[in-house]
């Protein structure tokens, strides 16, 4: 059977890849879908929007109080926290307006007054909402561009062309984040110590001119940090990886992969992203990338083994990874459920990339990983 399998995936591995590929330009049309309609590619929560949480005590049921509240606060949020043996204890009600909008309201369908001992209020305005949201996606982006620096180094060939791709992924962190002095100061010592390093490693003139080039733009972007230019950056390092080192590319793009798909089924289930939802979507980054590395590194590091059986050992070791990470997400998610905390959110989609990335590992990975041995002879 394992035989027969090991026959079938040899002659088919090149028509699999073509579900990652629908699966990942479904993807992004949806998103470019649901940005034109929301203006953004998620549903962001208060958090991110700004508005009103109010927490009070209560039994009264979910429904009731959204009947009573929902015809003059029609993007209201209700929901409930209970205790161990499930009774319900508090109704925490999120709303874009002020509090001194929804408080008499609230306090009219109640029935009473609210004040500190029954209640909690709490208000985010929506410049400082933005500003943190902001800077979330730039922490993210940065997060990704540094994890795609990181794989190339490993996989990478060419000293050379490492120190130009670390000495540009530098310059995406003035532009992440131009307000830090402390990151700045770090980032013009690496990238004069990085200038250095490449003219050590040019032994020609023309790879002298490409030094200084860089090391000029890597200054002209320090004094002029104007972000979007991290948008071509990032295409140019995505494109010379590509070139120079495909184990890494492929790594990169099961790592966009796993960012992704996930996004799209949040999207889909309604889910209003918090700021910890960032925050798992950046943890995913890090997940992501554990078996994609394993896998290339067995693969390309294999001496003369076969590459299905590097394939099947890498496989038994990253499924139990990935298998049993998912378990105590679950187990954690299956706690603190009834608590309504922000674990919710961050368990949430950590599963659902998890699960993701058992397809995008072992189906996209493996497949272009596969394809680049052959056609290289490694």
């Amino acid at each position: 059977m394992k035989e027969k399998l090991s026959l079938f995936y040899d002659k088919h591995y090149k028509k699999i890849l073509i579900f990652p590929a629908l699966l990942i330009i479904l993807s992004l049309a949806y998103l470019g879908f649901f940005y034109s309609q929301n203006g953004d590619i998620i549903y962001k929560d208060v958090s991110l929007t700004g508005g009103t949480t109010i927490t009070i005590d209560s039994n009264m049921s979910i429904s009731e109080l959204q009947s009573k509240l929902s015809q003059n606060f029609p993007n209201i949020a209700i929901s409930s926290l209970s205790d161990n043996t499930g009774k319900q204890q508090k109704l925490i009600i999120i709303v874009k307006e002020e509090p001194d909008k929804i408080k008499p309201a609230l306090e009219l369908a109640l029935g009473y007054k609210l004040n500190d001992s029954n209640s909690s209020i709490e208000f985010t305005g929506s410049s400082l909402s933005q500003d943190f949201y902001n800077q979330l996606l730039r922490a993210v982006i940065f997060a990704f561009l540094l994890m795609a620096l990181v794989v190339f180094l490993v996989f990478g060939q060419s000293k050379l062309i490492k120190s130009y791709c670390l000495l540009i992924t530098l310059i995406s962190a003035r532009l992440t984040f131009p307000s830090s002095s402390f990151l700045n100061v770090i980032v013009i010592l690496a990238g004069i110590a990085t200038f250095i390093y490449t003219l050590y490693l040019s032994k020609e003139k023309k790879y002298y001119l490409y030094s200084l080039g860089i090391f000029a733009g890597f200054i002209l972007i320090f004094i002029f940090p104007y972000y979007y230019l991290i948008i071509p950056i990032a295409l140019a390092l995505f494109l010379t990886y590509t070139i120079v080192s495909v184990p890494s590319m492929a790594v990169i793009f099961s790592a966009f992969a796993d960012i992704i798909m996930p996004l799209v089924v949040v999207d889909l289930l309604g889910v209003k992203i918090s700021s910890a939802g960032i925050v798992a979507f950046l943890m995913l980054i890090g997940y992501s990338v554990d078996t994609d590395i394993l896998l290339t590194s067995r693969v390309l590091n294999r001496k003369n083994r076969p590459v299905n059986e590097a394939i099947w050992g890498a496989f038994k070791t990253g499924t139990t990874m990935t298998i049993t990470s998912i378990t105590s997400v679950a187990i954690g998610l299956i706690v603190v459920y009834s608590f309504q905390s922000i674990l919710n959110q961050i368990f949430t989609i950590l599963i659902i990339g998890l699960a993701f990335d058992l397809f995008n590992t072992w189906v996209t990975n493996t497949c272009l990983l596969k394809w680049y041995v052959e056609r290289s002879g490694r």
